[in-house]
């Protein structure tokens, strides 16, 4: 056990790992131009484990395994290692229990007990809940009960870790990389911690292939043993006695957002990941008979203005939880705004968390939505003015004349309903906190404008076993294949992301599975 304090400050030995926190991965990042397929001689090469995707499933179980003595291989279709959280903040939830107390991050005010992480991690993802088998709660309870044990396997080979949050505040004990180590404190945890982690990797020998794409699995006998690679022109087949898929999620497909979770698209959610996470790995295992999820969905990150708004002007993106807005419209122990449906109804607690919010949102079904501004900010207001088009920004000098000009014949009746739970001090309708009410001018002009919700990672994608290997729909083993992380991770939830959890899984996933493949 650590006692030396509630921030510690532990091991410095640099020798690195993969990135956490979802919550503010990459965005932005272009796909790259399909590969053209040739007719070049393919060429050939061998490892004992091939690892497809670098984030921070596949770093974390490539490094493991390396430790553990594996040649092991890396392919990531990226330039980059770990670009999905290179500006990460780097949070990751443990649950630092009695029977973990060696590895204890902090000293907690009381300790944990699985049986009340579980009870107040089963509250938040059932949050919109649907009728599915999930969350697991076996395997959540394996890979929290791991958590801390990773997290000093972490601190062993570069990044020390210090307290972030507690469970007393938002459910789960949470570390972040402590920064006071990097050479440059002010840069994104995320890019501290990936320097340090392609030292490992390469320290302990592990091939990194960048830039290359996998393209296929090779099958012989019923068992997966290699991958065809795309190297520019050429065509690579790398054999190995496993294969593992760590290619993410599905959030920067069309196709794949279109069958799996169709109110992307009728919402409008914006999504704030890596437009690399195409679904690659998912296609490449159904393709040898892997099962799948049907019934995907995504992380919410936060409700912003709608992404006609935000690509004409990034400072719309400040309306979401910065001071410009005077009262921001995410929640928190912040002043929040009325937000209505397309029929100018009310219908979310606007001061919830952003999941409870888009959850809403998505099974609604009632976009656009909007948030009433008034005229109380003049930054606000000269921003608004310029993007008024009658659409995405309605503009008119009372709440009568702004319904009708938005459509919205529920809108004056539900802002007068509003300005009285506030002025009552009690929300019956949805219970929002008496302080959380944002106080309107009595005149106009008045503004709607539309918000959408958006999401940094996807839920859904292959099947796996308590041993991360992939199985069909008999729930039979594919032999040699494994999937971690964002791939495979639907069955740690039911409808709502609990905060950080991703990240500590994804690491404990991949370090269990590193570990226990070296040894095959």
């Amino acid at each position: 056990m650590n006692t030396a304090s509630q921030t510690m400050g532990r091991r410095a030995f640099c020798a690195g790992l993969a990135v956490f926190g979802a919550s503010a991965a990459l965005a932005g990042c272009s796909a790259p131009a399909k590969k053209e397929e040739t007719t070049a001689a393919s060429e050939s090469a061998e490892t004992d484990v091939v690892v497809l995707g670098s984030g921070l499933a596949g770093s974390a179980c490539a490094l493991a395994a390396a430790q553990g003595g594996a040649h092991v291989t890396i392919v990531e279709k990226s330039p980059s290692l770990g670009i999905s959280f290179l500006t990460s903040k780097g949070n990751v939830s443990i649950c630092q229990t009695l029977e973990n107390e060696e590895f204890w991050q902090f000293v907690p005010e009381t300790p944990d007990t699985m049986d009340e992480f579980v009870a107040r991690y089963d509250k938040v993802t059932r949050t919109g809940e649907l009728d599915v088998a999930y969350p697991d709660y076996d395997r959540v309870r394996t890979l929290m009960g791991a958590s801390c044990e990773t997290i000093d396997w972490v601190e062993q080979i570069g990044v020390d870790f210090a307290q972030s949050f507690t469970k007393e505040q938002v459910g789960t004990d949470t570390v972040k990389p402590d920064m006071s180590l990097a050479d440059d404190p002010e840069k994104a945890p995320g890019l501290f911690v990936f320097e340090c982690m392609q030292k490992a990797l390469e320290n302990n020998g592990v091939e990194i292939l960048l830039d290359h794409e996998a393209a296929n699995l090779v099958v012989e006998d019923g068992k997966v043993v290699g991958v065809e690679v795309l190297d520019g022109s050429k065509t690579k087949e790398i054999r190995a006695k496993s294969v593992v898929l760590a290619t993410g999620g599905f959030g920067g497909s069309q196709e794949y957002l279109a069958e799996l979770v169709p109110s992307v698209e009728s919402v409008g959610f914006q999504y704030l990941g890596n437009t690399l996470n195409t679904g690659d790995g998912i296609s490449m295992a159904k393709a040898v008979g892997a099962a799948c999820y049907e019934d995907g969905w995504v992380i919410p990150f936060n409700v912003m203005p709608a992404k006609e708004l935000t690509e004409a002007n990034s400072d719309f993106k400040r309306l979401c939880d910065m001071p410009v807005s005077g009262a921001p419209i995410e929640g928190g122990d912040v002043k929040t705004k009325l937000l209505v449906d397309a029929a100018g109804e009310r219908f979310v607690n606007e001061a919830a968390p952003a999941i409870a919010q888009a959850t809403a949102m998505a099974d609604r079904n009632a976009a656009p939505y909007y948030v009433l501004f008034d005229s109380s900010n003049a930054d606000v207001c000269s921003m608004l003015d310029e993007a008024v088009d009658g659409t995405a920004v309605v503009k008119a000098d009372s709440i009568e004349a702004l319904a009708e000009a938005a459509n919205t014949p529920a809108l004056a009746a539900s802002f007068d309903a509003y300005r009285a739970a506030a002025a009552a001090g009690s929300d019956e309708a949805f219970g929002k906190p008496a302080d959380a009410f944002a106080a309107y001018q009595e005149a106009g002009p008045y503004y709607l404008v539309s918000y959408v919700p958006s999401y940094v990672a996807t839920m859904g994608g292959v099947k796996t076993d308590a041993d991360c290997r992939v199985v069909d729909e008999n729930d039979s083993v594919i032999e040699g294949l494994y999937a971690i992380g964002e791939i495979a991770h639907r069955f740690m939830y039911n409808r709502s992301f609990v905060r950080h959890c991703s990240n500590s899984s994804a690491l404990s996933m991949g370090r269990i599975l590193g570990t226990a493949l070296a040894g095959e």
